[in-house]
């Protein structure tokens, strides 16, 4: 987890957002735990003040005395889909972001279980992207959440209370260049919250920690959800067979030169050279895959240029497409200074974009005349 004597103060954000779920799931809650009464005040006096926030719940002032709560809905949940009481559809799950108190883990699950749900499962990037999304469109970036995952029973072994797998590695773990999460840096630290010291990206800690967290009901009636899918050289995927020295990874035909060390100009040229352009990463799900067959044909000891860059303007990241490079979380990994910073960093001095061995294979940027393997894209 954390380095430096700074591991049990990552996840304790507290963000105290009262009043943003239903009122029964709170006292469903309090009737299970008798010391949440003390809670009751503080949510009483909120529902004075508590004015409209989209996709959650919120008192009507004007109904304090029969206790009513009235659901806002927005266009981000369709009317079609049926989430329980509070919970927001995020993606295509139903989650409810408790802000209003925080909790160590073991408490934090029984609040989700009399709110009818559990805490929250990450499983895919997709749902990790979904979730960190919603949760910067909603201000709740300073926050600090527990999820689902424990490797309490095994060190080193990463599941939910359901025994489903929590993924490990780029792009859902904290990475530095000298490490990535999970550590157990403290010895007892086999749970899983997202780190709001750590761009959100997932850490473990020690189940005392007192944080916010993310509960998950079952959705009631599934919507269809047709996934964003890339453009430019990135639109290619769905392919069946690729060209000799191209090979499918998450749908795209990819070459990776791994026989070559070239600058980012010089490796632009060799993919046009072969039909193809220096690899443009949009979805969550490509970067995934692209991580997992890295590793599984033996490849972290490489780095790779994507087409990436702010040639053109200082801190504009674009494509060699013209599609811009996603930023923030889950993409770019960090770095540590005087406190933990993001990528990029390099100013004018790094203006092309790389994924490393040593960076965990998150995006970073680097000196255009770094040189490094050419990743391609097939474009016919």
């Amino acid at each position: 987890m954390v380095r430096e004597g700074t591991d049990s103060l990552n996840c304790l954000t507290l963000t105290l957002v009262a009043c943003q779920n239903t009122p029964q799931v709170y006292l469903s809650y309090f009737q299970n735990n008798l010391k949440m009464m003390s809670y009751l005040p503080l949510i009483f006096t909120c529902a004075l003040f508590a004015g409209k926030v989209e996709g959650r719940v919120t008192w009507n002032r004007t109904k304090l005395e029969s206790f009513q709560a009235e659901v806002v809905t927005t266009t981000s949940t369709p009317p079609e889909q049926d989430c329980p009481g509070g919970y927001s559809l995020v993606g295509d799950k139903c989650l409810l972001f408790v802000t209003f108190v925080a909790e160590p883990y073991g408490e934090a699950r029984q609040f989700c279980h009399a709110a009818k749900g559990e805490l929250a499962a990450i499983t895919t990037a997709t749902d990790f992207k979904n979730t960190i999304d919603y949760i910067h469109a909603n201000g709740l970036s300073g926050t600090s959440f527990w999820l689902d995952g424990s490797d309490e029973a095994a060190e080193g072994v990463w599941v939910t209370s359901s025994g489903e797998a929590v993924p490990l590695g780029t792009p859902f773990w904290a990475a530095f260049p000298n490490g990535q999460q999970p550590d157990n840096a403290h010895e007892n630290e086999h749970y899983l919250c997202l780190s709001s010291s750590w761009f959100l990206y997932m850490n473990d800690a020690s189940s005392s920690a007192i944080i916010n967290f993310i509960c998950e009901a079952t959705i009631q009636k599934k919507t269809a959800s047709a996934a964003l899918a890339p453009f430019g050289p990135s639109a290619v995927g769905g392919r069946v067979s690729c060209p000799v020295l191209f090979i499918e990874v998450g749908g795209l035909c990819l070459m990776f030169v791994t026989w070559a060390e070239e600058t980012w100009e010089d490796a632009r040229r060799a993919c046009v050279g072969a039909s193809a352009e220096l690899l443009a990463i949009t979805d969550v799900e490509v970067f995934r895959a692209l991580y997992l067959y890295i590793h599984q044909d033996n490849l972290s000891s490489h780095a790779f240029w994507l087409g990436g860059s702010d040639l053109a303007s200082e801190g504009t990241w674009v494509y060699t497409t013209g599609e811009p490079v996603p930023m923030g979380t889950p993409f770019w990994g960090l770095y540590a200074g005087s406190a933990s910073a993001q990528e990029p960093d390099g100013g004018t001095n790094q203006n092309c974009l790389a994924i490393t061995g040593e960076g965990y294979f998150n995006f970073r940027d680097y000196s255009c005349a770094s040189k490094f393997n050419p990743l391609c894209v097939y474009t016919g």
